[in-house]
């Protein structure tokens, strides 16, 4: 969506653009992920991670590897961006992650400690400054978990923390994991900025 306006006063066509913007956000807040720069996210967090010394390592489950491939389009990416694991069945998750099989039979594999465990283990088995990880219930079925549809759960491992998030992105599959690709772009936008 592009708003944009035409007139004589810049100052004023910003003040309304600026109002019209406001109203939009109890709409469709979740889903904006910034506003028209000459950068996209991807090219602005690379930007970002390459001046601020810090490497990205990503386990992705439910969106599949669309992470990876959103950071390797870009050229360069290869200076912050280790590498990912798509560790979208359980037993990949337990075995090339470590990810305790008794945190999944406790927790459920979509849930917090399970997507926060997938953070630690992609920055640590990668030697990332940054881990990130996602996992989800994009449907049609519920798979390994009892998670309702469109249930993803996204977790970002420093050195110094681990904080997961839970979003309900609706029960379109292929909305459930765009929009959760996008959460993964402004969750770290909001940590490397």
């Amino acid at each position: 969506m592009r708003l944009s306006g035409k007139g004589p006063n810049q100052t004023l066509l910003n003040q309304r653009i600026d109002a019209e913007i406001e109203k939009l956000y109890p709409l469709i807040g979740d889903i904006i992920m910034g506003f028209e720069e000459e950068a996209s996210i991807e090219e602005q967090l690379q930007a970002q991670f390459i001046k601020t010394n810090n490497t990205l390592a990503i386990a992705e489950s439910c969106t599949g590897g669309k992470i990876a491939n959103r950071f390797t389009q870009i050229p360069g990416a290869s200076a912050y961006f280790k590498g990912g694991i798509v560790a979208y069945a359980t037993e990949v998750k337990v075995n090339l992650l470590g990810v305790s099989q008794s945190l999944i039979d406790t927790y459920s594999v979509v849930s917090a400690p399970v997507a926060e465990a997938m953070a630690v283990a992609a920055r640590e088995r990668f030697g990332a400054t940054i881990g990130v990880s996602t996992t989800g219930n994009a449907g049609p079925s519920k798979g390994d978990s009892d998670a309702e549809l469109g249930t993803v759960y996204i977790a970002l491992a420093s050195q110094n923390s681990v904080v997961s998030y839970e979003f309900h992105l609706g029960r379109h599959r292929d909305r459930v994991v765009e929009k959760a690709v996008h959460k993964v772009m402004e969750l770290l936008h909001k940590e490397v900025f």
